[in-house]
Protein backbone atom coordinates (compact mmCIF):
# COMPACT_ATOMS: atom_id res chain seq x y z
CA UNK A 1 0.00 0.00 0.00
CA UNK A 2 1.37 3.65 -0.76
CA UNK A 3 1.87 6.23 1.06
CA UNK A 4 -0.77 8.38 -0.43
CA UNK A 5 -3.42 5.61 0.23
CA UNK A 6 -2.40 5.38 3.95
CA UNK A 7 -3.10 9.32 4.35
CA UNK A 8 -5.87 9.54 2.22
CA UNK A 9 -8.18 6.58 3.91
CA UNK A 10 -8.52 8.43 7.47
CA UNK A 11 -9.45 11.70 5.21
CA UNK A 12 -12.31 9.72 2.84
CA UNK A 13 -13.60 8.20 6.55
CA UNK A 14 -13.88 11.47 8.36
CA UNK A 15 -15.63 12.96 5.48
CA UNK A 16 -18.08 9.80 5.23
CA UNK A 17 -19.13 10.03 8.74
CA UNK A 18 -18.99 14.03 8.66
CA UNK A 19 -21.25 13.46 5.36
CA UNK A 20 -23.48 11.53 7.55
CA UNK A 21 -23.64 13.57 11.12
CA UNK A 22 -23.96 16.45 9.03
CA UNK A 23 -23.13 18.99 11.76
CA UNK A 24 -23.28 22.72 10.88
CA UNK A 25 -20.22 24.97 11.00
CA UNK A 26 -21.87 27.03 13.67
CA UNK A 27 -22.08 23.89 15.69
CA UNK A 28 -18.69 23.05 15.05
CA UNK A 29 -16.97 26.15 15.98
CA UNK A 30 -18.53 26.47 19.23
CA UNK A 31 -17.74 22.85 19.72
CA UNK A 32 -14.02 23.10 19.27
CA UNK A 33 -14.66 26.57 21.83
CA UNK A 34 -15.82 24.46 24.76
CA UNK A 35 -12.99 21.72 23.87
CA UNK A 36 -10.04 24.40 23.49
CA UNK A 37 -10.99 26.48 26.98
CA UNK A 38 -11.43 23.02 28.40
CA UNK A 39 -7.93 22.44 27.74
CA UNK A 40 -6.89 25.80 28.54
CA UNK A 41 -8.46 25.86 31.94
CA UNK A 42 -6.77 22.42 32.82
CA UNK A 43 -3.27 24.06 32.40
CA UNK A 44 -4.10 26.83 33.87
CA UNK A 45 -5.30 24.83 37.02
CA UNK A 46 -2.01 23.13 37.20
CA UNK A 47 -0.52 27.29 37.65
CA UNK A 48 -3.70 27.68 40.18
CA UNK A 49 -4.97 30.59 37.72
CA UNK A 50 -8.69 30.92 37.02
CA UNK A 51 -8.50 33.73 34.18
CA UNK A 52 -11.09 32.20 31.96
CA UNK A 53 -14.03 31.65 34.77
CA UNK A 54 -15.98 34.20 36.63
CA UNK A 55 -14.83 35.65 39.52
CA UNK A 56 -17.13 38.69 40.36
CA UNK A 57 -13.64 40.61 41.97
CA UNK A 58 -11.77 40.01 39.57
CA UNK A 59 -14.57 41.46 36.64
CA UNK A 60 -14.87 44.73 38.83
CA UNK A 61 -10.95 45.02 38.59
CA UNK A 62 -10.84 44.59 34.90
CA UNK A 63 -11.26 41.22 33.39
CA UNK A 64 -14.53 41.67 31.76
CA UNK A 65 -13.85 38.97 29.62
CA UNK A 66 -14.92 36.34 32.15
CA UNK A 67 -18.55 37.25 31.18
CA UNK A 68 -18.13 35.80 28.16
CA UNK A 69 -15.70 33.02 28.45
CA UNK A 70 -17.26 31.62 31.56
CA UNK A 71 -20.02 30.14 29.34
CA UNK A 72 -17.69 28.06 27.30
CA UNK A 73 -15.32 26.92 30.07
CA UNK A 74 -15.97 23.97 31.89
CA UNK A 75 -14.17 22.19 35.06
CA UNK A 76 -14.69 18.15 33.71
CA UNK A 77 -14.92 16.83 29.89
CA UNK A 78 -18.69 15.34 30.54
CA UNK A 79 -20.22 18.54 31.00
CA UNK A 80 -18.21 19.38 27.52
CA UNK A 81 -20.05 16.10 26.23
CA UNK A 82 -23.29 17.37 27.22
CA UNK A 83 -23.16 21.29 26.35
CA UNK A 84 -22.36 19.85 23.20
CA UNK A 85 -25.26 17.19 22.86
CA UNK A 86 -27.44 19.92 23.56
CA UNK A 87 -26.16 22.24 20.58
CA UNK A 88 -26.11 19.46 18.12
CA UNK A 89 -29.90 18.34 19.25
CA UNK A 90 -31.23 22.01 19.12
CA UNK A 91 -29.23 23.48 16.29
CA UNK A 92 -31.77 21.53 13.35
CA UNK A 93 -34.36 23.72 15.38
CA UNK A 94 -33.30 27.08 15.89
CA UNK A 95 -30.43 27.85 13.24
CA UNK A 96 -32.89 27.16 10.07
CA UNK A 97 -35.14 29.75 11.16
CA UNK A 98 -33.17 31.93 12.80
CA UNK A 99 -30.09 31.68 10.98
CA UNK A 100 -26.65 31.64 11.59
CA UNK A 101 -25.63 35.13 12.39
CA UNK A 102 -28.47 35.50 15.16
CA UNK A 103 -27.97 32.21 16.33
CA UNK A 104 -24.04 32.62 17.31
CA UNK A 105 -25.27 36.26 18.13
CA UNK A 106 -28.17 34.43 20.32
CA UNK A 107 -25.79 32.25 21.86
CA UNK A 108 -22.99 34.89 22.87
CA UNK A 109 -25.83 37.06 24.07
CA UNK A 110 -27.27 34.89 26.61
CA UNK A 111 -23.66 33.78 27.49
CA UNK A 112 -22.66 37.01 28.58
CA UNK A 113 -26.24 38.11 30.16
CA UNK A 114 -25.87 35.38 32.24
CA UNK A 115 -23.19 36.06 34.22
CA UNK A 116 -23.89 40.06 34.19
CA UNK A 117 -26.62 38.62 36.30
CA UNK A 118 -24.51 36.76 38.11
CA UNK A 119 -22.19 39.45 38.83
CA UNK A 120 -25.46 41.31 40.40
CA UNK A 121 -26.60 38.98 42.31
CA UNK A 122 -23.04 38.02 44.26
CA UNK A 123 -22.54 41.68 44.39
CA UNK A 124 -25.96 42.41 46.08
CA UNK A 125 -25.24 39.57 47.89
CA UNK A 126 -21.85 40.57 49.04
CA UNK A 127 -23.33 43.83 50.82
CA UNK A 128 -26.23 42.24 52.23
CA UNK A 129 -24.20 39.02 53.81
CA UNK A 130 -20.67 40.09 53.82
CA UNK A 131 -19.62 36.84 52.62
CA UNK A 132 -16.50 37.46 50.71
CA UNK A 133 -16.83 34.44 48.90
CA UNK A 134 -19.14 35.39 46.71
CA UNK A 135 -17.00 38.02 45.12
CA UNK A 136 -13.77 35.80 45.07
CA UNK A 137 -14.80 32.43 44.66
CA UNK A 138 -14.65 31.20 40.93
CA UNK A 139 -17.18 29.42 39.03
CA UNK A 140 -18.40 28.75 35.45
CA UNK A 141 -20.56 26.36 33.13
CA UNK A 142 -22.56 26.32 30.31
CA UNK A 143 -25.02 24.98 31.87
CA UNK A 144 -26.79 29.09 31.34
CA UNK A 145 -26.46 28.74 27.87
CA UNK A 146 -27.75 25.34 27.76
CA UNK A 147 -30.89 26.58 29.74
CA UNK A 148 -31.33 29.15 27.32
CA UNK A 149 -31.18 27.06 24.47
CA UNK A 150 -34.33 25.44 25.85
CA UNK A 151 -36.24 28.70 26.22
CA UNK A 152 -35.45 29.00 22.52
CA UNK A 153 -36.53 25.86 21.35
CA UNK A 154 -40.23 26.60 23.84
CA UNK A 155 -39.85 29.48 21.18
CA UNK A 156 -40.24 27.45 18.25
CA UNK A 157 -41.45 24.10 18.92
CA UNK A 158 -43.91 24.51 22.19
CA UNK A 159 -46.32 21.44 21.81
CA UNK A 160 -43.64 18.73 20.79
CA UNK A 161 -44.15 16.13 22.71
CA UNK A 162 -40.65 14.34 24.18
CA UNK A 163 -42.89 12.00 26.26
CA UNK A 164 -45.89 10.41 25.99
CA UNK A 165 -46.75 9.78 29.61
CA UNK A 166 -49.86 11.02 31.73
CA UNK A 167 -49.37 14.04 31.60
CA UNK A 168 -47.19 14.18 28.28
CA UNK A 169 -44.08 16.09 28.39
CA UNK A 170 -43.74 18.67 26.22
CA UNK A 171 -40.88 21.11 24.81
CA UNK A 172 -42.79 23.78 26.59
CA UNK A 173 -41.78 22.30 29.95
CA UNK A 174 -38.60 21.85 29.64
CA UNK A 175 -37.27 25.31 30.71
CA UNK A 176 -39.37 24.75 34.32
CA UNK A 177 -37.70 20.95 34.04
CA UNK A 178 -33.96 22.81 33.96
CA UNK A 179 -34.77 25.12 37.12
CA UNK A 180 -36.30 22.14 39.34
CA UNK A 181 -33.59 19.93 38.82
CA UNK A 182 -31.06 22.63 39.16
CA UNK A 183 -32.99 23.39 42.93
CA UNK A 184 -32.95 20.14 43.49
CA UNK A 185 -29.09 19.45 42.70
CA UNK A 186 -28.72 22.18 45.05
CA UNK A 187 -30.79 21.33 47.94
CA UNK A 188 -29.25 17.39 47.74
CA UNK A 189 -25.54 19.06 47.42
CA UNK A 190 -24.85 17.70 44.70
CA UNK A 191 -24.21 21.35 43.57
CA UNK A 192 -24.08 24.72 44.94
CA UNK A 193 -26.24 27.82 45.07
CA UNK A 194 -24.27 28.75 41.82
CA UNK A 195 -25.35 25.97 39.41
CA UNK A 196 -28.93 27.36 40.52
CA UNK A 197 -28.30 31.40 39.69
CA UNK A 198 -26.37 30.59 36.51
CA UNK A 199 -29.61 28.03 35.31
CA UNK A 200 -31.83 31.26 36.33
CA UNK A 201 -29.48 33.86 34.71
CA UNK A 202 -30.12 31.85 31.48
CA UNK A 203 -33.24 31.11 31.83
CA UNK A 204 -34.00 34.68 32.08
CA UNK A 205 -31.84 36.26 29.76
CA UNK A 206 -32.85 33.99 27.07
CA UNK A 207 -36.31 34.53 27.75
CA UNK A 208 -35.54 38.75 27.81
CA UNK A 209 -33.43 38.71 24.77
CA UNK A 210 -36.21 36.61 22.68
CA UNK A 211 -39.30 38.49 24.24
CA UNK A 212 -37.92 41.88 23.69
CA UNK A 213 -34.87 42.27 21.76
CA UNK A 214 -34.33 39.58 18.73
CA UNK A 215 -35.09 41.11 15.60
CA UNK A 216 -37.72 39.15 13.49
CA UNK A 217 -39.61 39.80 10.22
CA UNK A 218 -42.38 41.37 11.79
CA UNK A 219 -40.76 44.09 14.26
CA UNK A 220 -38.26 42.79 17.64
CA UNK A 221 -39.31 40.44 20.24
CA UNK A 222 -42.46 37.73 20.13
CA UNK A 223 -45.05 38.72 22.40
CA UNK A 224 -47.19 35.71 21.86
CA UNK A 225 -48.28 33.67 24.15
CA UNK A 226 -45.79 30.89 23.86
CA UNK A 227 -43.26 33.41 25.37
CA UNK A 228 -45.50 34.78 28.22
CA UNK A 229 -43.89 34.62 31.93
CA UNK A 230 -46.58 33.20 32.56
CA UNK A 231 -45.81 29.88 30.47
CA UNK A 232 -42.98 29.15 32.42
CA UNK A 233 -45.02 28.33 35.44
CA UNK A 234 -47.26 25.08 35.58
CA UNK A 235 -50.68 25.42 34.25
CA UNK A 236 -52.43 25.27 37.68
CA UNK A 237 -49.94 28.28 38.13
CA UNK A 238 -50.37 30.21 35.39
CA UNK A 239 -53.81 32.36 36.24
CA UNK A 240 -52.20 33.05 39.22
CA UNK A 241 -49.16 34.55 37.61
CA UNK A 242 -50.94 36.66 35.35
CA UNK A 243 -52.88 38.01 37.91
CA UNK A 244 -49.47 39.76 39.18
CA UNK A 245 -47.77 40.06 35.75
CA UNK A 246 -50.37 40.68 33.36
CA UNK A 247 -50.13 44.51 34.45
CA UNK A 248 -46.24 44.99 34.14
CA UNK A 249 -45.71 42.62 30.98
CA UNK A 250 -48.67 44.55 29.25
CA UNK A 251 -46.89 48.12 30.17
CA UNK A 252 -44.02 46.89 28.42
CA UNK A 253 -45.44 44.88 25.80
CA UNK A 254 -47.32 47.88 25.14
CA UNK A 255 -44.35 50.44 25.12
CA UNK A 256 -42.46 47.99 22.96
CA UNK A 257 -44.77 47.63 20.49
CA UNK A 258 -45.72 51.14 20.02
CA UNK A 259 -41.90 51.55 19.15
CA UNK A 260 -42.07 49.08 16.32
CA UNK A 261 -45.09 50.36 15.21
CA UNK A 262 -44.02 54.03 14.93
CA UNK A 263 -40.54 52.27 13.07
CA UNK A 264 -42.24 50.90 10.77
CA UNK A 265 -45.61 52.75 9.88
CA UNK A 266 -44.93 56.91 9.60
CA UNK A 267 -48.09 58.05 9.59
CA UNK A 268 -47.70 61.78 8.54
CA UNK A 269 -46.96 59.86 4.81
CA UNK A 270 -50.40 57.93 3.57
CA UNK A 271 -47.71 55.65 1.59
CA UNK A 272 -49.43 52.11 0.44
CA UNK A 273 -46.27 50.56 -0.31
CA UNK A 274 -46.31 48.47 3.09
CA UNK A 275 -43.82 45.54 2.91
CA UNK A 276 -45.62 42.17 4.59
CA UNK A 277 -43.53 39.96 5.27
CA UNK A 278 -43.97 36.36 6.62
CA UNK A 279 -42.16 35.62 10.38
CA UNK A 280 -40.34 32.68 10.20
CA UNK A 281 -41.11 32.13 13.41
CA UNK A 282 -44.93 32.06 13.36
CA UNK A 283 -44.59 29.91 10.26
CA UNK A 284 -42.33 27.40 11.61
CA UNK A 285 -45.65 27.49 14.42
CA UNK A 286 -48.04 26.80 11.58
CA UNK A 287 -46.10 24.04 9.79
CA UNK A 288 -45.86 22.26 12.85
CA UNK A 289 -49.38 22.10 13.53
CA UNK A 290 -50.64 21.92 10.53
CA UNK A 291 -47.99 18.29 10.45
CA UNK A 292 -49.91 17.32 14.03
CA UNK A 293 -53.55 18.37 12.71
CA UNK A 294 -52.46 15.86 8.75
CA UNK A 295 -51.19 13.13 10.99
CA UNK A 296 -54.64 12.96 13.64
CA UNK A 297 -56.43 13.31 10.32
CA UNK A 298 -54.82 10.54 8.86
CA UNK A 299 -54.95 7.82 11.93
CA UNK A 300 -58.86 9.17 12.82
CA UNK A 301 -59.38 8.40 8.95
CA UNK A 302 -60.70 4.33 8.87
CA UNK A 303 -62.96 4.92 6.00
CA UNK A 304 -61.64 4.02 2.59
CA UNK A 305 -63.58 6.40 0.46
CA UNK A 306 -63.32 5.87 -3.46
CA UNK A 307 -61.26 7.99 -5.82
CA UNK A 308 -62.17 9.91 -8.81
CA UNK A 309 -60.78 7.02 -11.01
CA UNK A 310 -62.86 4.28 -9.15
CA UNK A 311 -66.07 6.47 -9.90
CA UNK A 312 -65.32 7.14 -13.00
CA UNK A 313 -65.07 3.09 -13.67
CA UNK A 314 -68.08 2.85 -11.87
CA UNK A 315 -70.11 5.07 -14.59
CA UNK A 316 -68.81 3.75 -17.36
CA UNK A 317 -69.94 0.30 -16.27
CA UNK A 318 -73.33 1.78 -15.20
CA UNK A 319 -73.36 3.13 -18.83
CA UNK A 320 -72.65 -0.49 -20.68
CA UNK A 321 -75.03 -2.01 -18.81
CA UNK A 322 -77.74 0.47 -19.70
Amino acid sequence: MSQSNVFMQPIASLQQIQSKIRISPSVAAVSGVYLLFYLITELLHAHKSHALEFTPADVFTGSVWQLITAGFTENYFICVLLNVGLLASSNRFLEPVWGTLEYIKFILVVNAATYSLNLIIYFVGYVALREESFLYAPFCGGHGLSAGILVGLKQLIPDHVLLRAVPAVRVRHLPLCSFIAALFMMLMRVSGLRYLTVTIGGLASAWIYLRYFQIRDTGRGDFSDALSLASFFPESAQPHVMKYSSAVSSVVDGIIQKRQAAKTVDLNTFSTNVNISTDPVSERRRQIALQALNERLQKSDDVDWPSSESETEVAKTSEDIV
